[in-house]
């Protein structure tokens, strides 16, 4: 009986086949699970970024309403995900990995970008609020203007009223000059007085005080002409300002400038042509001296032939005086004293001296004088160590109005003002920290100082040089009250005729005028009261009488009433006109200083914004895996890389 034989090629050929059938499903699930576990990732980074960006500062956001997460370095940040990535990793899923390492890419600070990131968190903030604009977006750019060109005005103003000064005191050199001239005719009549009593000694002392005089007379033209010399070189520079800063001004009052400014030229001009007649008492003057000595010694010779006279004749009755004195008498009347020939000279100094003193008022101590009486300027400081603006570059980046609108807005509703410390003062929205470093924060926006009383003073001065500038332009416009600085213009020069000198001292009247209701307006702000942009005829409360009393009395009533805008809103005038860069960093100073009460660690440049961060990982196979091949590439068996890169900002 031979032997079966029994075939295997279909079990082979079948095993094969299952062989295969497997390895494609457990391909096909290794790829399923390849693609879940990115996805698993790609979820598991979110959400650790998540948890880290959920650690914002939260007194940051309680006192400003802002989002900051503070990582002083990257390498806290990274570990920070790492935690919160790992028990993600470490879960018993069909998802294993392990972290390799954590890098933070393109890590975005508060202090980045020129504040850009600060202001973008204000801005989503501000969003949601309820709040009111003091100026909508139309009238933004009218604002800037009006502004721009308030500041120009009163700068413009502040050089010619000093040129105004400057001819006062021209003219009161030529009032110097005809005084000595009209004294000099008195002692020359005074001398004849003395010749025609004979009174030899009594001539001689008259005639020396006329010497003296005219001796005076070269000295007070040196002084004139100086005074003449600089009054035309600055007029000249000021022509050259004024040019420069010509778009600054609208049409109509560029106009109105520069008529005022032909008036002061005409009176260079004018001056020029009268200064031949005064350079012309030099050569007069010494000619006179010369004929005076001259008769001086004339009538000593008289007095010694008189002493000498003898006589033989006991009926002489001595020499005939009315001979001896007769030559020198004449040629005394003879002697001719100029006079000049155009009128000159201040007739009412003491309202042009108290027009002065306004000036001088408040320059002596500006924010004593505006300042309400009975309330206390602080005197709290702040040390701006390692501050966020020292060293900031500005002028770089610029902002839409509206979003600049915004941002005043939101200063207005979490920082401090003056207002805001004195009784029955405004209190606005404010929503800021109970306890601050600086009282004044809004004033340190703009001042940067260190103090509040160097902050307050600079706003204060900022503040006046737009109001000035506004009622300036209001005085020139206003035929009544223009008219009214007419009539104190010629009582002052005692000219009523429409000469240069009338005009000259009429804008100057003007300017002093506008220096005066800008102090009235600024301390009834500081009192809580408001002030319109642009003045109407029944805002205006300070008359010229009034004007007069202050510079008399130096002291002056608060203005400012219930229409127009209030201190704050002022502030935020001043503000809009601000560089945005500069103002940000300022902000995050105020934040810095007002947080390190409480953690004096705390720095803005801490707070982190915005963060990419690249995860390298080692994934493991579950269903499918080419040992072989991953023992000759050296990997770890089983694992193959993995990469995840998240990015998160608080927007």
């Amino acid at each position: 009986m031979g032997k079966r034989s029994v075939a295997g090629q279909v079990t082979v050929f079948i095993s094969l086949i299952m062989m295969c059938v497997f390895a494609l499903f457990c391909v096909m699930l290794e790829s399923a699970r390849t693609a879940g576990a990115r996805w698993y990732l790609q979820m598991a980074a979110s959400s650790a970024l998540d948890s880290v960006f959920s650690q914002y500062h939260r007194q940051l956001w309680d006192s400003y309403r802002l989002l900051f997460a503070e990582y002083p370095q990257d390498s806290q940040l990274e570990q920070e995900f790492a935690d919160f990535l790992q028990p993600y990793l470490e879960s018993n899923s069909w998802y294993p990995m392990e972290l390799s390492g954590i890098t933070a890419e393109d890590v975005i600070r508060a202090g980045d970008g020129q504040g850009r990131y600060l202001e973008q968190e204000i801005l989503d903030y501000m969003a949601y609020g309820v709040w009111k604009l003091d100026f909508d977006e139309d009238t933004a750019a009218g604002l800037w203007d009006s502004v721009k060109e308030a500041a120009a005005v009163t700068d413009m103003a502040g050089h010619y009223r000093g040129h105004a000064k400057e001819a006062l005191r021209l003219e009161k050199s030529l009032e110097a000059i005809s005084e000595s001239l009209n004294k000099q005719k008195e002692l020359q009549q005074a001398g004849l007085r003395e010749l025609r009593r004979y009174d030899g000694p009594g001539f001689r002392r008259e005639a020396q005080k006329l010497v003296r005089e005219l001796e005076r007379i070269p000295g007070l033209v040196d002084t004139y002409a100086k005074r003449a010399d600089q009054l035309a070189e600055g007029l000249a520079e000021s022509r050259q300002g004024f040019e420069a800063r010509s778009g600054d001004y609208t049409d109509a009052v560029r106009a109105a400038l520069e008529q005022e400014i032909q008036e002061y030229e005409s009176y260079a001009a004018e001056d020029g042509a009268r200064r031949k007649e005064i350079e012309a008492l030099r050569e007069i003057s010494n000619g006179l001296v010369s004929s005076v000595e001259a008769l001086i010694e004339e009538a000593k010779e008289v007095e010694r032939e008189i002493d000498e006279w003898e006589s033989d004749d006991e009926d002489d009755e001595g020499p005939d005086l009315a001979s001896l004195w007769s030559p020198v008498t004449r040629r005394f009347s003879r002697l001719e004293i100029a006079s000049l020939s155009f009128s000159h000279g201040v007739k009412d100094k003491e309202k042009e001296g108290w027009l002065e003193k306004v000036e001088g008022i408040y320059q002596a101590g500006l924010l004593e004088l505006v300042v309400p009486e009975g309330t206390d300027i602080s005197d709290q400081t702040a040390v701006l160590t390692d501050a966020p603006s020292d060293g900031v570059s500005e002028g770089e980046r610029t902002i839409g109005f509206l979003d600049h609108l915004l941002v005043d807005e939101y200063c207005g509703m979490y920082f401090r003002d003056f207002c805001k410390g004195i009784p029955d003062g405004e209190t606005g929205s404010y929503a800021g920290p109970e306890k601050t470093v600086l009282q004044y924060e809004v004033e340190y926006l703009l001042g940067g100082r260190p103090s509040d009383r160097d902050n307050l003073s600079y706003v204060v001065h900022q503040l006046l040089a737009v109001r000035e500038g506004l009622n300036l332009v209001h005085l020139m416009t206003d035929g009544e009250k223009r008219a009214e600085a007419r009539n104190l213009a010629a009582a002052i020069t005692g000219i009523a005729a429409a000469t240069p000198l009338l005009l000259v001292t009429m804008f100057f009247i003007l300017s002093v005028w506008a220096l005066g209701e800008s102090l009235m307006d600024i301390k009834g702000l500081l009192a809580g009261k408001k002030v319109p942009l642009i003045k109407g005829k029944e805002d205006w409360t300070l008359s010229l009488d009034q004007l007069l009393a202050f510079g008399r009395d130096g002291s002056a009533e608060g203005g400012g009433g219930e229409q127009g805008l209030s201190y704050l809103s002022w502030l935020k005038i001043l503000l809009f006109v601000e560089d945005i860069t500069r103002q940000e960093f300022r902000m995050m100073d105020l934040i810095q200083m007002n947080l390190m009460q409480e953690q004096t660690s705390f720095r803005m440049k801490h707070g982190v914004y915005q963060v990419r961060i690249r995860g390298e990982l080692c994934g493991q196979h579950r269903f499918f895996s080419l040992f072989p091949v991953e023992n000759l590439a050296g990997r770890r068996e089983g694992s193959y890389p993995m990469e995840i890169t998240v990015e998160r900002a608080y927007q």
